[in-house]
């Protein structure tokens, strides 16, 4: 009989306590330890974050501690598995004399986090720490009681972390804003670009990260405040609240000891997080699950482009905007219907002759004459709800026609890009159908350059190495859009065959100090070294163009030679007929 999960790993706990503390075989653990495993040992208030750091601590102190000790039996414990992972209590009363009952001095507790790697269970986290004996005369009094509320724990633990996971921070919460009249806030917050990474480092180095910002949140708690991770890399945390300044202050704080200096060094990056704070009403009537979700709500609209930690503020607008974004979702599809989506586009110039040579479609969402929706307020929304894949096929379908259009009336055309989602790239007919759009409407391949952000390069790298072997087959050009707002490595540029590299307004905006310079010119340089067009976006003054120009840039795009049009603006202005070229 095939034995499950959790008898798995209660047989080998049962195994590793009997060779580690009853034969003294410091080894059993070793062996048993994950190369990523933290430790909390409570009797020193030692927390040791890598193998290495634990190995050290056993040859100080550990060995000659439990030397010490009389261990005779396992008294309880409590395994909770699930998947790959598994929370483990244990309690190991301590004797002196194991013929005798009262001699028993005190009871040696653990926590363990185990998780499977290669098929084999691993501890991952362990926390120990020894009960003085009246302690332990009360829990043998009420047994019972005691395994019920070890069960509560580990059911309230989060597996990779150690501290609570949602229904432990909503139960703890729940219990402090009964027990005084303090005034809180309820902080819920994600580490930017986190996925980046798991991607970058690898998925053992993101629990590691978690960990690490688990056990510092934990240590910013003060007394009667509690913290947990919700999901993946979403914490929360209800802090007392003074004032915003003094808020401000251990936001900082939390920021600056987010991870430890020795893990920030190995990672050769700053972690920030972004943030909403949702600040608790006196009469506090509300369930703990709607404040998080006003919390969330808040974060949504933290900008994650911006440089460093940020955060805000619940307030009841954010409301009213939520409502507002329920509707646009409620009304996109009768949009489409109606075409209400008008193509727009914006021109890319020469750097040397500013001569406009080619453009990037754009949408813009007008609900009634004269009156438009923001890119920002809808976009983002589509991609949540996925009505961006209608949406994308729709613009498509809009620049096609125009361009055949010019076509038909003699004009010559000029290249144009136009974006395309993440969410289209696992689907396996992606590329055909977009072909067929295409091909309907008898535009030359060459003429369309396929745009994606950044971020897709490195999240979805592999697929984007076919995809680009599949784009240059069909004769489309690939470029990478919005380069400079997150993490893609340089490296990237020389794996994945674009065609261009659209360079962001932010990257361009420290054109103007010496270390923007030299990143802007390395970029250009090794972009023409991968044989690929350099774009620059958001150019808007003359010095930014003169600059560009002295660094090699290729193309620009920005209001200095002109904005978003109309598509039948960009056509008088810009598409030349035949009849007058000649």
């Amino acid at each position: 009989m095939v034995e499950s999960p959790e008898q798995c790993v209660k047989h080998l706990i049962e195994d590793l306590i009997k060779r580690w503390l009853i034969e003294k075989d410091q080894n059993a653990l070793i062996d048993k330890l994950s190369d990523q495993c933290s430790w909390i040992n409570e009797d020193t208030n030692r927390i040791l974050m890598t193998k290495k750091e634990i190995l050290q601590f056993f040859e100080e102190y550990y060995v000659t501690l439990y030397d010490k000790l009389n261990i005779c039996f396992i008294k309880d414990l409590i395994v909770r598995a699930a998947g790959n992972q598994a929370v483990v209590i244990i309690e190991i009363p301590i004797c002196y004399d194991a013929q005798t009952a009262k001699q028993i001095q005190t009871s040696l507790m653990f926590t363990m986090i185990l998780q499977k790697e290669n098929k084999v269970w691993k501890i991952l986290h362990l926390h120990d720490s020894l009960t003085s004996g009246k302690e332990y005369k009360n829990r043998e009094i009420d047994a019972q009681q005691t395994v019920s509320e070890r069960e509560k724990l580990a059911s309230q633990t989060d597996s990779v972390t150690g501290i609570l996971n949602m229904d432990g921070f909503c139960d703890r919460v729940s219990q402090l804003l009964k027990k005084n009249n303090q005034r809180y806030v309820l902080i819920k917050f994600s580490i930017k670009d986190f996925r980046y990474i798991n991607l970058r480092y690898g998925y053992s180095m993101g629990d590691i990260v978690l960990q690490n910002i688990g056990k510092n949140l934990d240590q910013s708690c003060m007394e009667e405040e509690t913290c947990g991770r919700i999901e993946k890399d979403m914490f929360a945390m209800l802090y007392k609240y003074k004032n915003k300044r003094d808020m401000s202050e251990r936001l900082e704080e939390v920021r600056k000891r987010l991870l430890d200096k020795n893990l920030l060094y190995e990672l050769g990056i700053q972690i920030d997080f972004i943030a909403g704070i949702y600040i608790i009403p006196k009469s506090r009537r509300e369930h703990i699950k709607d404040m998080l979700d006003k919390a969330l709500m808040v974060l949504q609209q933290v900008d994650r482009h911006q440089n460093g930690s940020h955060y805000l503020y619940y307030d009841d607008n954010m409301m009213k905007k939520q409502i507002f974004h329920h509707q646009i979702i409620r009304h996109a599809s009768t949009a489409l219907k109606n075409e209400e989506f008008q193509l727009y586009i914006q021109p890319q110039f020469d750097i040397g002759s500013c001569e406009v040579i080619a453009g990037e479609a754009l949408c813009r969402w007008e609900k009634e004459k004269g009156v438009f929706i923001a890119p920002d307020e809808f976009i983002p929304l589509f991609e949540d709800y996925g009505v961006i894949l209608e949406l994308d096929f729709y613009m498509l379908r809009k620049l096609c026609e125009k361009m055949w259009e010019w076509m038909q009336a003699g004009r010559i055309i000029k290249p144009i890009s136009i974006n395309q989602s993440r969410l289209h790239i696992e689907k396996e007919d992606y590329i055909e159908e977009f072909c067929k759009v295409v091909d309907e409407y008898g535009i030359p391949h060459h003429y369309i350059a396929f745009e994606l952000t950044e971020s897709v390069f490195v999240e979805k790298y592999e697929h984007m190495i076919k995809l680009a072997k599949e784009l240059h087959e069909k004769g489309f050009q690939l470029s990478i859009d919005d380069f400079g707002t997150g993490f893609a490595s340089l490296n990237l540029l020389s794996v994945v065959s674009a065609d261009i590299l659209k360079i962001d307004k932010n990257l361009l905006d420290s054109i103007h100090t010496k270390r923007g310079k030299t990143v802007l010119q390395k970029v250009i340089e090794l972009a023409h070294q991968m044989e690929m067009k350099v774009i620059c976006e958001g150019i808007e003054e003359r010095e930014q163009l003169k600059e560009l120009q002295e660094l090699g840039c290729d193309w620009g795009q920005g209001y200095l030679v002109g904005k978003p049009i109309p598509a039948e603006e960009f056509e008088k202005i810009w598409i030349e007929s035949v009849q007058e070229v000649t």
